[in-house]
């Protein structure tokens, strides 16, 4: 069986604690922007890469306001 080894920066998908670590938040900070909407994610818990690109404009727009 042949592994395949995948950049971060090549990567669709994330999982939460994955996520987390790539936006420098804590986990229970990410849930909090799922459970307000601010990040969507896949009925897996799997995060799209422009879902945190979308969520990081979200905050920026926010703490702009």
């Amino acid at each position: 069986m042949t592994t395949v080894q995948i950049a971060d920066a090549e990567r669709l998908l994330f999982t939460t604690e994955d996520a987390a670590a790539r936006l420098g938040i804590h986990r229970s900070t990410l849930y909090d922007l799922i459970r307000s909407r601010k990040l969507k994610i896949g009925a897996r818990r799997l995060v799209r890469v422009s879902a945190l690109e979308e969520a990081i404009q979200l905050l920026e727009e926010e703490t702009a306001a």
